[in-house]
């Protein structure tokens, strides 16, 4: 809580106009329906360092807390919003353990019936236990989804993410765009598949254990954390994903979900898997 209040110190009075937005935006959606969420996850990830020579794999628990705000659907301009706080603990490497505190407004626009526009900045302040790590995030997200017959849905995306870590090597601006197919399968039962392109900054470790980093500029580091020099570069990242899930009552709902991503850049290429199990309550 320490690296986020020093974090949010440090930023300018850009970021206090963006809060200020936020708060008007929430203020807004007091009027939409309002309701809690929780729910908790386990997972593994066979890339945490982001190596280019294999990678270190581990498993994660997780859990988070999200005051929600979904549109009213009276009218066609309607406001949502997400509050949420999130922690996540390694198994192996409990550096990496992490807490994000994020907030979400934003506002949808009905075009048709089964056809909505979705626009929403976002704040996210993350404290690491590697307080390299520790960052500010702002960003935004345009979002449509389409509904097709009863079953069936599609949705777009793009995501603009800037994010301002205590160590700048751990810094990266983003862009993302993405799309997904979900399938209502039973009134129960749900699936969804997609696909996303990014490019940005991203870190990557590489296999060698010095301790010097001269001559390398200040996008090198050597990282604690991961025993390894640690070094930002800019990187194409594909990445495909599906995911299925079960509302077993009007509260109570479980689901399981798989990403294949691989990463390009400079330094050479890289790939990962990750999956989770999680389950969830809405009240």
């Amino acid at each position: 809580m320490e690296g986020i209040y020093n974090l949010m110190r440090m930023k300018t009075a850009g970021t206090v106009c963006v809060l200020l937005a936020m708060i008007l935006f929430l203020s807004g959606a007091m009027n939409a329906f309002a309701s809690w969420e929780t729910g908790a996850a386990a997972g593994f990830d066979s890339n945490i360092d982001r190596s280019v020579n294999g990678g270190e794999s581990d498993k994660y628990l997780t859990a988070y807390a999200s005051l929600i705000w979904e549109p009213s659907g009276e009218s066609r301009l309607s406001w949502f919003g997400a509050a949420t706080l999130q922690g996540t603990s390694f198994a192996n490497n409990s550096d990496l353990n992490y807490a994000v505190m994020s907030i979400s407004p934003g506002a949808t626009y009905f075009l048709h019936a089964f056809w909505r526009v979705n626009i929403s900045p976002f704040l996210e302040a993350t404290a690491v236990n590697d307080s390299d790590q520790s960052a500010l995030a702002l960003g935004g997200q345009v979002s449509m989804t389409q509904q097709i017959g009863k079953d069936f849905y599609t949705g777009q995306y793009y995501i603009y993410k800037d994010s301002r870590a205590d160590v700048e090597t751990y810094s990266y601006t983003e862009h993302v765009i993405g799309v997904f197919l979900g399938v209502n399968f039973t009134d129960a039962f749900f699936s969804e598949i997609g696909y996303e392109f990014s490019r940005g900054d991203s870190f990557r470790t590489v296999s060698t254990r010095s301790t010097t980093v001269s001559g390398r500029g200040k996008h090198m580091i050597y990282s604690e954390a991961f025993g390894t020099e640690v070094i930002r570069e800019e990187v194409d990242r594909n990445a495909i994903g599906v995911s299925a899930g079960i509302d077993w009552s009007k509260s109570l709902f479980s689901y399981i979900a798989y990403t294949y991503t691989t990463i390009d850049g400079d330094l050479g290429s890289s790939t990962s898997q990750a999956g989770s199990l999680g389950i969830g309550c809405r009240f």
